[in-house]
């Protein structure tokens, strides 16, 4: 059974211990967390305090989920994020001649279905 989502505030800054209180992970996992992944990079105040961003915050309940819900080490983890990361980024694969036949087929059938549900409705109409 998967947790109840979380919602993130609307604003695009948080400190640590709001972080804490949205994700529900300590401040020292959270640091430890920095450390492991480098994408997880708060900036911080002159003070020293850290300020994450929301992008930070989505980031630090993705690793959650994947250390905890899903069992990965940090190690796979970091290399599931990576593959994330590629694919989100990787150019749409291209289609080959046998694919693009069948695309095209389907697209077909879907336009005859969509004539005849037209007729359907148009005969229960009248």
């Amino acid at each position: 059974m998967s947790p109840d989502p979380v919602t993130i505030p609307d604003k695009e800054e948080f400190k640590i211990n709001e972080v804490c209180e949205i994700t529900g992970v300590k401040p020292f996992v959270l640091r430890y967390w920095e450390q492991e992944f480098p994408e997880l990079a708060p900036a911080k105040q002159p003070g020293g305090q850290r300020v994450y961003r929301r992008e930070d915050v989505e980031l630090v309940l993705r690793i959650k989920q994947l250390l905890y819900e899903e069992q990965f080490t940090v190690a796979g983890a970091k290399k599931r994020l990576a593959e994330e990361r590629q694919a989100a980024t990787a150019p749409p694969a291209k289609l080959d001649k046998t694919t693009s036949d069948q695309v095209q087929k389907l697209r077909q059938a879907l336009a005859n279905v969509k004539r005849e549900l037209a007729e359907i409705v148009e005969e229960l109409s009248s």
